[in-house]
C-alpha cells in the first residue's frame, strides 16, 4: 500500500484481507516520504501509518524510499519480500482494477516465458521503452488478454504474483477490485488549495522543486553515472537537461523520450537528489515499525523469533537507513514553515503505537 492519501479502497482490501483469514492481523508495507511513481507522498509516512491504524490495519512497515523509487517489478519484490520475511504471512492483499486473479496470474506467467523475455528484448530495439515493449509481448501472446496490464494496479498485481514465484513462495494471493471512480489521484486533486488536514499540510511535487534542481544542477558527470537505474542513456540525457529547465516537471519532460516513461524518468531524478546508486540489495535488510496496535505489538513479538531480519523501531546507522534520512530531509525541505523544514527528523521518529 501507499495510502497516498488513504481512500475507501484501501479499506475494502483491509477487510477483505481480515475476511480471508478468519480474523487474523492484518500487515501493511507502506511507502515512506516518496511513492512509485516517482513524487513525493501527499501527506509524510507517520500520519499515513496512523491513517493505516483506522481503518484497520495492526501493524505498518516500512518499504525503504530505495525501493519504493523502483520499477513495478522491484518495488513489488521489495514489498513481497518484506512480507514474507516476517516469516508469519499467509496472504498477500491487493487492489486492481479487474479484481480477476485468475486473469493476473496468466499474465504472471506469460511474463515469465522465454517468449515473452526475448519479444521484449526485440521491442526495446525499436526504441520502445520497457513497459511498452513488454506490453507488445504480451499483446503478441495473449491477444486481448494483455489489455489489463495496460491499468497499473493490475501491472503491480501481476509483479506481485511473479515476486513470490521467484522468492520460492506461495501466499494466498486476495485479488479486490478497485472501485470505478475511487482512486488516490482523484484524492489528491481534491486536496489541491487545502491548506490543512486532519493528516497535516498536503505536500505536492511541485514544493520540492528548487531543493531538487539544487542538487541536480550541482551533480558531476561521475555522480550521474552511479545513480541507480540510469542504463539506456539516461543518466547522460539527465546530466545535459537539468539545468535547462525551471521546474523538475519541466526537465523530466525535456528528458523524456520514446524510450524513457514518465514514471521512470522522475524515479531517477528522486534518485539523483536523494543519492541512491546502484549498490544496494535487491531486497530490504531489516524489517522497520511505522505504527502498530496492540494487536500489531503482539504480532511483532511473534515476527522477532520467526524472521531472519532484524526488527528496528528507531533509526541506527546503516546504508539504507542513512538513505532513508536523507529522503526525509528533502521531503521536509517542501514545507512552507521554516520549524518544520529542519534536517535530521529521521532519527527523531518512533512508531505511532496505539493500544
Amino acid at each position: 500500500m501507499e495510502l497516498n492519501p488513504p481512500h475507501s479502497g484501501h479499506e475494502k482490501v483491509v477487510a477483505a484481507a481480515r475476511k480471508s483469514l478468519g480474523g487474523g492481523a492484518v500487515v501493511a508495507v507502506m511507502s515512506g516520504n516518496f511513492v512509485q511513481r516517482g513524487e513525493p507522498a501527499v501527506f509524510p509516512k507517520h500520519a499515513r501509518a496512523r491513517a493505516a491504524l483506522d481503518i484497520g490495519v495492526d501493524l505498518v512497515l516500512e518499504l525503504p524510499t530505495a525501493y519504493a523509487l523502483s520499477s513495478s517489478e522491484g518495488f513489488a519484490r521489495a514489498g513481497v519480500a518484506l512480507l514474507l520475511s516476517t516469516g508469519v504471512v499467509q496472504a498477500i492483499a491487493f487492489g486492481s482494477e479487474s479484481g480477476d486473479i485468475d486473469a493476473l496470474k496468466k499474465c504472471a506467467a506469460a511474463c515469465s516465458s522465454e517468449a515473452c523475455e526475448e519479444a521484449t528484448r526485440e521491442a526495446l530495439t525499436r526504441g520502445l521503452s520497457y513497459g511498452a515493449a513488454r506490453q507488445s509481448a504480451l499483446e503478441a501472446l495473449l491477444g486481448g488478454g494483455a489489455d489489463i496490464m495496460r491499468s497499473p494496479n493490475n501491472l503491480l498485481g501481476v509483479e506481485y504474483l511473479r515476486a513470490a514465484e521467484r522468492l520460492g513462495a506461495a501466499p494466498e494471493f486476495i485479488c479486490v477490485r478497485r472501485e470505478p471512480g475511487v482512486s488516490a489521484t482523484a484524492a489528491r486533486g481534491e486536496l489541491r488549495g487545502v491548506e490543512n488536514t486532519a493528516l497535516g499540510v498536503p505536500m505536492f511535487p511541485e514544493n520540492l522543486d528548487i531543493a531538487i534542481l539544487s542538487r541536480l544542477r550541482a551533480m558531476t558527470a561521475d555522480e550521474w553515472g552511479r545513480v541507480r537505474g540510469g542504463g539506456d542513456g539516461l543518466a547522460e540525457r539527465a546530466a545535459r537537461y537539468c539545468g535547462m529547465g525551471g521546474s523538475v516537471a519541466e526537465v523530466a519532460s525535456l528528458i523524456k523520450t520514446r524510450r524513457y516513461a514518465m514514471s521512470r524518468v522522475r524515479r531517477f531524478l528522486l534518485c539523483a537528489a536523494i543519492g541512491i546508486r546502484d549498490d544496494l540489495p535487491e531486497t530490504p535488510r531489516y524489517i522497520r515499525v511505522l505504527a502498530a496496535n496492540a494487536t500489531g505489538c503482539a504480532l511483532l513479538r511473534e515476527i522477532a523469533e520467526e524472521s531472519a531480519l532484524p526488527v528496528i523501531t528507531k533509526p541506527s546507522a546503516s546504508r539504507l537507513l542513512e538513505l532513508e534520512a536523507a529522503a526525509t530531509d528533502l521531503y521536509n525541505l517542501g514545507y512552507a514553515d521554516a520549524a518544520m523544514r529542519a534536517g535530521g527528523a529521521e532519527w527523531k521518529l518512533s512508531p505511532i503505537i496505539i493500544d
